[in-house]
């Protein structure tokens, strides 16, 4: 009997989902801001995949950042999956447990390790993301809720004085 419930527990909180990178676009809006060094997908394997991103920035220190979010899901093109959200990044850093920013918490703790964005405003360094592998969108999100097999795509614009910078747009597929 014991070991049903164990089971049952982890049906309902467990997902067997897998994820894999397709694509990766990344692109600079205001030149004058900075450029991308690296923006590639590595394979690890057949299943596995990570993310490289380096990004030379030319105007220091940034005190201010603000994070366009658009998760998209693929159907006749890519169309909003969910609602498009808008964050503060500099005040999520300042106090990451706000209820309100809850999706950027998931969604940070993802890619907090394999990057330099683990720090409070300003920012005086160059931005680098290394080795960002699928695995951490496993852990993080498909085994909390059910997500159904597809292609789907999280556009984000990267905003530092409320003028555009930036756009990193990562293509994945999810099948369970």
């Amino acid at each position: 009997m014991r070991m049903i419930n164990v089971i049952l527990v982890c049906l309902a909180t467990c997902s067997l989902g897998h994820v894999s990178f397709t694509n990766l676009k990344c692109e600079m809006f205001d030149r004058k801001f900075g450029k991308f060094d690296i923006c590639r997908i590595k394979a690890v394997n057949r299943t596995h995949k990570y993310i490289d991103v380096e990004i030379k920035l030319n105007i220091l220190p940034i005190n201010n950042i603000m994070i366009k979010l658009e998760p998209m899901r693929y159907g006749n093109g890519y169309r909003p999956f969910f609602m498009s959200m808008k964050y503060d990044f500099c005040k999520y850093m300042r106090n990451p447990n706000v209820r309100s920013m809850i999706f950027l918490k998931e969604l940070h703790s993802t890619f907090i390790n394999a990057s330099n964005l683990n720090h409070t405003c300003p920012y005086n360094h160059d931005i680098s993301i290394t080795k960002f592998w699928t695995g951490n969108l496993e852990i993080a999100f498909l085994r909390y809720m059910p997500v159904p097999n597809g292609d789907y795509a999280m556009y984000s614009t990267w905003y530092s004085s409320n003028i555009p910078r930036l756009f990193v747009n990562i293509y994945f597929k999810i099948t369970n």
